[in-house]
């Protein structure tokens, strides 16, 4: 019976997020580590037991049947709006954002869990209403009205970048299910106003800069410009095979902010070089073609839609966190999935990579 359940996995899956994540550990320890003064094991530890919760999720729901989160899908997002909502009036502030929800002495971020909350209503919406003539404004009422509801809560806590992600993913989705040419250039206009009007009356001060910087990132190296320039100095800076574990000297000499959670691929990058950065895009590149594969192969088009919500969930997180770090785009506070620190975040993905194996193991069962 046993060997039934774990022949049907997918073992691809498993070998690549197995791979990320201990690449992501090995590279946590160097984050933290300076010279002279060694380690702090506090943070070490920490994302060390957020990662056995995150692996043991993933164990748990690749065993479920997938289609339970078709049941509860909106039992998820009212709890994920919930949770939003009483992390906006209760939550402690971090980095400027409130955000987060204090239990004892672990706090938790409902907006990671809130991404795969919307990915679960907005599938089982497509998964219910096929259109194959394409979707118009009107027919896309129902996830845009519970994407707008999501990122609205999320913007209120001041977390800009995760908002985006919200917005990524429905349209994503949306454009996998079909939309009417005429529908996509008006979504593009209202895109495009919306935007000048959130950057000029909803941004904070802070936010703007990390807009002006991007567009001339030379203007203030001291001050707004400095995050940004001491990471293309640290990629830079690790050429063809890096300086060695442990020999980052941008990092060890504290130079590069945020160096554990935003900052954490020029962490790798410096030590390793091109060479070890282009093996973990190719690790990347690799779980996000198995999710599309998962998804293309889905008993169900619940089953198929979660699939590409998941892959576009990771994509967009991999796209805006490396944009921002290699100034490409904007820099704004993503973290890079299964490397960077945080329990939130390193559950809410390994849980769903949980979904995409379990979604593979019932295309094998009838």
């Amino acid at each position: 019976m046993m060997y039934k359940k774990t022949s049907t996995l997918s073992w691809p899956l498993i070998w690549v997020s197995s791979a990320i994540v201990l690449i992501g550990i090995v590279n946590l320890y160097s984050a933290i580590y300076f010279w002279g003064e060694g380690v702090s094991m506090a943070l070490f530890w920490s994302q060390l037991a957020w990662t056995l919760i995150g692996i043991a999720t993933v164990i748990f729901i690749a065993m479920m049947d997938y289609r339970f989160f078709y049941r509860f899908a909106f039992l998820f997002f009212g709890v994920a709006c919930a949770m939003l909502l009483l992390s906006l009036f209760t939550g402690d502030a971090v980095r400027g954002t409130h955000g987060w929800i204090k239990i004892g002495s672990f706090s938790i971020q409902p907006a990671e869990f809130a991404k795969i909350a919307y990915i679960l209503v907005a599938a089982r919406f497509f998964a219910n209403n096929p259109n194959p003539e394409g979707y118009n404004l009107r027919e896309l009422w129902q996830p845009g009205l519970m994407m707008s509801l999501v990122v609205a809560l999320i913007v209120l806590q001041g977390d800009m970048g995760s908002s985006i992600f919200i917005l990524c993913i429905f349209v994503s989705m949306a454009l996998f299910a079909k939309v009417k040419t005429k529908t996509l250039v008006i979504c593009v206009l209202i895109a495009a106003l919306a935007g000048w009007a959130v950057f000029n009356f909803g941004l904070k001060e802070y936010q703007r800069d990390r807009i002006f910087t991007f567009m001339n990132p030379e203007a203030d190296l001291r001050g707004s410009g400095y995050h940004l320039m001491q990471s293309k100095i640290a990629v830079g800076s690790g050429q063809i095979f890096g300086k060695g574990y442990l020999k980052g000297n941008i990092n060890k000499l504290r130079y590069l902010p945020e160096r554990h959670t935003d900052f954490i691929f020029p962490v790798f990058a410096e030590e390793w070089g091109f060479a070890g950065s282009l093996v973990l895009l190719i690790l990347y590149a690799s779980l996000l073609m198995i999710g599309v594969d998962i998804g293309a192969h889905a008993r169900d088009r619940f089953g198929a839609f979660t699939a590409i919500g998941v892959v576009s969930l990771l994509f967009w997180q991999l796209a805006i966190n490396l944009g921002g770090v290699l100034g490409l785009m904007p820099l704004t506070g993503v973290t890079l999935p299964l490397m960077s620190y945080g329990g939130s975040s390193m559950i809410a993905i390994l849980a769903s990579i949980g979904i995409l194996l379990s979604i593979n193991r019932k295309r094998f069962m009838f």
